[in-house]
């Protein structure tokens, strides 16, 4: 088998069978085309700019692979090829070699590197250490694009030039799905809600961008904002949140809004983030044990119970189940939209400090919750069988998210008047 050592260096010279530099009329990027032959193709580029990692198990990456295997010798005609972001860029005219400058230190990695293609670089990585005959490597072809930016003797692009990497990032990827997320990501628009989230012990596991692994979307941090945040309410036309839970688009598409619009009012909601997931999963994990009567009862919900387990029983599980955020045991699994009018009702606890411009909890809400959550529940129930306990209705009907609104609201002025001495 053929190994790394066969392909050069992205720092190195390489062979190309086509060079051909183009002028840019806005002046603000150089644009080369080559064709390089598999057998000196730099196989170690970076991801910097790219919004997307390889997916090796995609659809994409597989037709790219099977187009390897099948097809190598028309491979650069059925393959858009790469684009890569570089520094500089020199052509030996007599010897038909390149050599790129990419990033010089860390700072700059997140800059150059693959803007575009790196499915394709991974799949030529792989068929090349997969070859027992290296030959076949010199009558492959892969099409590079190198596009230098523009820096006018600076370190490093302006922001200019870096929105127009930005758009061409996003108009090339979005012709295979690049998620939305993965674009948001890639412009720094999350950087703000990874400060946020950056001590918390689940830090790690948030998916910001296509192909990172994890286990919490970074769409549904962004929708529990979004369910507080009130110019998002006001906005929807109603008084409710309820267009949250099923419609990650759209509270992605509020979020970028007002990241534009009113990026330090947004901030200070976002500071919020970690105790709004804190909260979200008391309720999830407590929400049975304030539920007045058979929780277990209720046909969508399954129960941990290692004595009752049997093999095919689909009641029962031998294992606890975890909560959606932090992971934490719990004795019940159930639909996670039975929690998202609940947790909603508690963004009357919220306001905005107007001498230090912070976003604090009236109350304490895990103090409140264990105060009240019988209470709040025993407003919610009616709307739960009403909807029959069907998931979707519950989360997305305006009637549920009032009910627990309004509950909390009244029971957060009985604790006040209680503070006063008004009511016993």
């Amino acid at each position: 088998m053929t190994s790394n050592s066969n392909s050069s260096s992205s720092s190195d010279w390489f062979n190309v069978t086509e060079f051909r530099s183009l002028g840019d009329p806005s002046g603000r990027l150089e644009r080369n085309e080559l064709l390089v032959p598999l057998s000196s193709y730099p196989g170690d580029f970076g991801l910097g700019p790219n919004p997307r990692e390889p997916k090796m198990n995609s659809r994409v990456s597989k037709r790219i692979g099977e187009t390897l295997e099948n097809n190598p010798e028309t491979f650069h005609l059925l393959n858009r090829g790469i684009t890569v972001v570089a520094k500089d860029i020199q052509f030996d005219n007599k010897s038909k070699r390149v050599r790129l400058t990419l990033h010089e230190d860390d700072e700059e990695e997140e800059n150059f590197g693959i803007l575009d293609g790196g499915n394709t670089n991974a799949r030529i990585k792989n068929w090349r250490e997969s070859l027992d005959d290296s030959s076949e490597l010199e009558n492959t072809f892969v099409n590079m694009q190198v596009l230098i930016p523009q820096q006018n003797g600076d370190d490093s692009p302006g922001k200019t030039v870096l929105d127009l990497l930005n758009d061409v990032k996003e108009a090339r990827n979005t012709s295979v799905q690049v998620t939305e997320k993965s674009l948001a990501d890639a412009r720094k628009h999350f950087e703000l809600l990874k400060d946020a989230v950056s001590q918390t012990p689940y830090a790690d596991r948030v998916i910001w961008h296509e192909g990172q692994k994890g286990t919490i979307d970074a769409l549904d941090l962004v929708g529990l904002l979004m369910i507080v945040y009130p110019r998002y309410t006001e906005d929807s036309g109603g008084d409710e949140p309820h267009l949250i839970y099923g419609h990650k688009a759209k509270s992605l598409d509020a979020f970028l809004r007002y990241h534009h619009e009113h990026p330090a009012e947004l901030e200070a909601w976002i500071k919020c983030l970690p105790s709004l997931v804190t909260l979200f999963d008391k309720i999830q994990v407590e929400l049975p044990t304030s539920y007045e009567g058979k929780f277990g009862r209720i046909n969508a919900v399954k129960i941990y119970d290692e004595s009752k387990y049997e093999p095919g029983n689909k009641r029962y599980s031998k294992t606890p189940f975890k909560s959606k955020f932090l992971e934490s045991k719990m004795k019940y699994k159930y639909p996670v939209g039975y929690v998202y009018p609940v947790f909603a009702g508690f963004r009357v606890l919220m306001k905005v400090d107007e001498d230090a411009g912070d976003v604090v909890w009236k109350k304490n809400p895990a103090v409140f919750w264990k105060n009240n959550g019988n209470s709040i529940l025993q407003q919610f129930k009616p709307h739960m069988e009403n909807a029959q306990f069907d998931s979707k209705k519950i989360a997305q009907s305006p009637t549920c998210y009032q009910a627990v609104r309004h509950a909390v609201t009244d029971l957060y002025k009985d604790e006040l008047l209680k503070e006063a001495g008004i009511l016993a």
